[in-house]
């Protein structure tokens, strides 16, 4: 079987701030609910048991940190216990970093955690929208965490969210991440509510314009600069597709069966961005096994829904380097139209021809 990537959600949607664009801001941030300890084992004893090589885990929330050091000593331990064979184990963590002190960092050094930290970009839009529950932003105690990781030698890489307000800002933003933040790995989430779900942010959602706009100025900006050290994880995407190689990332590559998300409670859902529709259940490992879960009925007609695409995507020039996209994206359900079909199209005919231009 080919290996899949577990997103857990040791505290659920608990965190110690309270972002606007948030996926989980409509839920229940407030409430403490860290992951039981047996229930870790039983997760970790079955997917060990089920999959070899290589397996990463990737610790996400709310904010992960909240469940405590010790719970991520206990993480440690259980993955050493139950190794097979040649399996190798990664572990990545994707945090606020408002959090991290001393303690974490030498953690996640001395057990080689890859550490991913959110952060908008420079001050004026981090705090519009990534606040703590006082309505304050929180780029300071970002930065400040970012500085203790560097101090022990962890390169994090960042996830900027971008949205309506910020994409008009991409210059501004760009050099604050390479010049100012000198971040070497970064990749670029963008704020779209499908479900309707966040009142607040309902004028914020990036649309088509929006987006090619923040792309193309991203593009040039990166072909600027001129590094080759700088891996901007959606223009690597685009640039693969453009030249008709495979894109690492499943909004992309049309492989988003390969991730499963587990929530603190054992519900195991397609991904995080699914994990607010009840619909998406796919099962709970406290009533089944990971492995009737993986192979059962909800998967496989979850599968069924991704991969049928509509019939105007597979006559695209652009099909195998966009797969639709990501069906957190798709109007209409999983199974509906890309909704960024517009900017996939516009950007890779760019690329493309920036090359071509390039070689004349």
């Amino acid at each position: 079987m080919m290996t899949m990537t577990p997103i857990i959600k040791v505290v659920g949607d608990y965190c110690n701030l309270k972002c606007l664009y948030c996926f989980y801001f409509t839920k229940d941030q407030g409430c403490k609910k860290v992951m039981r300890l047996e229930l870790l084992e039983k997760f970790i004893q079955q997917y060990h048991s089920i999959f070899d090589g290589k397996i990463k885990y990737i610790w996400h929330g709310g904010e992960p940190l909240l469940a405590g050091i010790n719970f991520f000593r206990k993480i440690v331990e259980l993955q050493n216990r139950y190794k097979r064979g040649k399996q190798e184990i990664t572990n990545t963590i994707q945090t606020n970093a408002t959090l991290i002190n001393d303690k974490w960092a030498k953690f996640f050094k001395k057990y080689n955690f890859g550490v991913g930290v959110s952060l908008d970009g420079d001050k004026h839009s981090n705090d519009a929208f990534r606040r703590n529950k006082k309505g304050l932003g929180c780029f300071d105690a970002i930065m400040r965490g970012v500085d203790v990781l560097r101090k022990y030698g962890i390169d994090p890489g960042f996830i900027q969210t971008v949205t309506k307000t910020n994409a008009w800002r991409a210059e501004s933003n760009f050099l604050f991440m390479t010049e100012v933040l000198k971040a070497e790995r970064f990749g670029i989430n963008h704020f779209f509510d499908p479900y309707k779900s966040n009142e607040i942010m309902k004028s914020e959602n990036v649309n088509n314009d929006d987006l090619i706009a923040f792309l193309k100025t991203y593009i040039d900006l990166w072909i600027k600069k001129d590094s080759d050290n700088l891996k901007i994880r959606e223009v690597e995407n685009f640039l693969a597709g453009a030249v008709g190689k495979c894109a690492s990332s499943c909004a992309f590559n049309g492989n988003c069966i390969s991730y499963f998300l587990v929530e603190n409670n054992g519900d195991i859902y397609p991904c995080d961005r699914l994990s607010t529709n009840i619909n998406m259940l796919l099962g709970n490992i406290e009533r089944q096994s990971l492995s009737e879960i993986i192979a059962g009925e909800s998967r496989a007609k979850y599968m069924d829904l991704v991969s049928n695409q509509p019939d105007d995507c597979k006559a695209c020039e652009w099909y195998n380097a966009c797969h639709n996209g990501c069906p957190h994206h798709r109007v209409g359900g999983v199974n509906g139209k890309y909704y960024y079909c517009k900017t996939r199209k516009e950007v890779f005919s760019y690329i493309k021809e920036k090359m071509e231009r390039s070689l004349h």
